[in-house]
């Protein structure tokens, strides 16, 4: 770490270490040796139920808050909605930052809606408008916070990024099981949080159609999420007859999901909503091409010829997968070694972190605007 931010102390605030949320906390608390990480969902709260949970989550963040912020500099707050984004209403004595993870994306807002404008007046707006800065991983999600109504607060527009440097460690023993289970057949990988927004849905019924043109591809669901719903897309998986080439395989983790990038033909996020995608920079590191729709801010794949990049609808995923199983091994290698470049030139895991330490040390101490803070945003 560079010199002059040893001094910074900085608190990420978070409701769960979920998805692409705790892996940018995680990243951050490594590069800031000095940096705690609170979540309000804590294992001890997670355990209660009823209508009194976030309040118990919140004032399990309220207590923590209170015995640390007296030794820290600056509260780094990350995603939306839950009420562990309420301190930001008080708080005068220490610099705040918000990234928002594609909160306020357009598609985001739709999904209850009418509770998400309640609490858009009860504290949302108010919130972030007292907010220091808020942190936009592309100058669309910048734009969507404009249209969100939060004006006069510094946006910075810094993308994640991910870490080349790192060596990828694979589970032979788990991927001698998967290539046993893909029997063969080309592997399409989707991997995410099991949520509806993810696009699932769409994936399954396209995967469906493809099904019924060749039977030399098969799909791996690699991810977790609430019961109702994973019962939901078991049921739809065998509905469409496709027990024997679709297969939910659960989360997976560290060297587990490297091992599963590296069986992967091609990787799809099909989202409706997706703030960012770090998934696709992961699929990439390992060479894979990717299948992902314009909610991502990845027009470059279709233009770089490392992809396809496509809408969210069941037909757009089908014409993709399509074409994905009449691709010969060298055409799909060549694409995961475009898409690899790519992210090496634009997406470093380096030049991320480099950005929100002068970031940071802007807020903390003052001096030059970073070129990445935009003021033009109407």
């Amino acid at each position: 770490m560079d010199q002059k931010y040893k001094g910074l102390k900085v608190i990420h605030i978070s409701h769960d270490l979920k998805g692409g949320i705790g892996v940018v906390i995680k990243i951050l608390c490594k590069r800031f040796a000095s940096s705690i990480c609170i979540v309000a969902d804590d294992e001890r709260e997670s355990k209660k139920s009823g209508r009194f949970r976030q309040i118990t989550q919140y004032m399990h963040l309220q207590s923590k808050l209170s015995e640390h912020i007296k030794d820290f500099d600056i509260l780094h707050f990350h995603g939306a909605w839950t009420l562990h984004i309420l301190p930001l209403l008080n708080i005068r004595q220490i610099v705040t930052i918000v990234s928002p993870h594609g909160a306020f994306h357009k598609v985001s807002l739709q999904k209850s809606r009418i509770k998400k404008n309640i609490v858009k007046y009860l504290y949302m707006q108010r919130a972030h408008q007292n907010a220091g800065c808020i942190h936009a991983l592309t100058l669309r999600e910048a734009q969507d916070i404009r249209d969100y109504g939060i004006k006069n607060v510094p946006i910075a527009i810094i993308p994640n990024g991910i870490d080349l440097a790192k060596k990828i460690h694979i589970d032979e023993a788990l991927k001698k099981k998967l290539l046993k289970l893909a029997d063969g057949r080309k592997v399409a990988l989707s991997l995410s949080r099991l949520h509806v927004s993810k696009g699932i849905d769409i994936l399954i019924e396209a995967f469906a159609r493809l099904y019924s043109e060749s039977k030399d591809v098969v799909l791996f669901i690699v991810g977790s999420g609430e019961s109702a719903y994973e019962l939901h897309l078991k049921k739809k998986i065998n509905k469409l007859k496709l027990e024997e080439s679709v297969f939910l395989l659960g989360e997976m983790i560290e060297d587990e999901k490297n091992t599963v990038y590296d069986i992967a033909d091609v990787f799809v996020l099909p989202s409706f909503n997706e703030g960012f995608g770090i998934t696709v920079l992961e699929a990439y590191r390992q060479k894979v091409p990717v299948i992902t729709t314009d909610a991502t801010p990845f027009e470059e794949i279709q233009v770089l010829g490392c992809g396809w990049y496509i809408g969210s609808s069941v037909d757009d995923l089908f014409l993709a997968l399509l074409e994905f199983s009449k691709s010969d091994n060298e055409e799909l290698n060549t694409m995961g070694s475009k898409g690899f470049a790519w992210i090496q030139r634009y997406y470093s895991l380096d030049d991320f972190e480099s950005k929100i330490e002068t970031l940071y040390h802007w807020l903390a101490k003052g001096g030059k605007k970073p070129d990445f803070i935009k003021s033009d945003i109407l």
